[in-house]
């Protein structure tokens, strides 16, 4: 036999395959049951980390998104229905500290959001109470965001600066900003 050969035959243990690329007895790895239990402990602890809080985030950030909306649609009522009012027809979003309300202002500048409006999606005119939300807003001459006919807003205390709705709860705070020229609303 020439030297440095290896005889054909191979041990009881031992493959074909590993035999050729020199790993008799040496092979390693998992077995497939310990990949499986290691990937089920993964997934449990990924389970449980989570923090709690996720969920107020997510409740939070649409609670955002709506009030976003809505001002919106504050806005389109404005722009189709203000006129309808009066040459002085107005409608808002008047705030509280746990949510808000749309209104209009009975075709007078001097009363600014008076009238409750229904809200298209409760079909209701009561206020919409954001839960376990505080409400606070930055940039606006009292409690409320008014638009006029072309939907322009014209509450904004300084015309040139945005005007905030900052909703806070366990989340974190989420801001609703409105641009003082156009009126778009678009959360933060």
């Amino acid at each position: 036999m020439p030297q440095g050969a290896r005889p054909f035959c191979l041990a009881r243990d031992e493959t074909m395959l590993a035999h050729r690329l020199g790993h008799a007895k040496t092979a390693r790895g998992f077995t497939l049951v310990e990949l499986v239990v290691m990937l089920m402990l993964v997934a449990i602890l990924a389970f449980v980390a989570l923090p709690r809080s996720s969920r107020n985030t997510i409740e939070l950030s649409g609670q955002a998104e709506q009030v976003a909306t809505d001002v919106r649609y504050a806005q389109a009522l404005s722009m189709t229905r203000g006129a309808a009012l009066g040459s002085q027809g107005r409608y808002c979003i008047f705030f509280t500290a746990t949510g808000y309300q749309f209104r209009h202002n009975n075709n007078s500048y001097a009363t600014p959001c008076t009238t409750a409006v229904v809200h298209p999606a409760t079909g209701s005119a009561t206020a919409i109470v954001l839960s376990g939300t505080a409400v606070a807003i930055a940039n606006l001459t009292g409690n409320y965001i008014e638009f006029d006919t072309k939907g322009q807003p014209t509450s904004f205390i300084a015309p040139a600066g945005d005007a905030t709705v900052t909703l806070n709860a366990t989340g974190g705070p989420r801001k609703v900003v409105i641009s003082p020229v156009t009126g778009k609303a678009t959360v933060q």
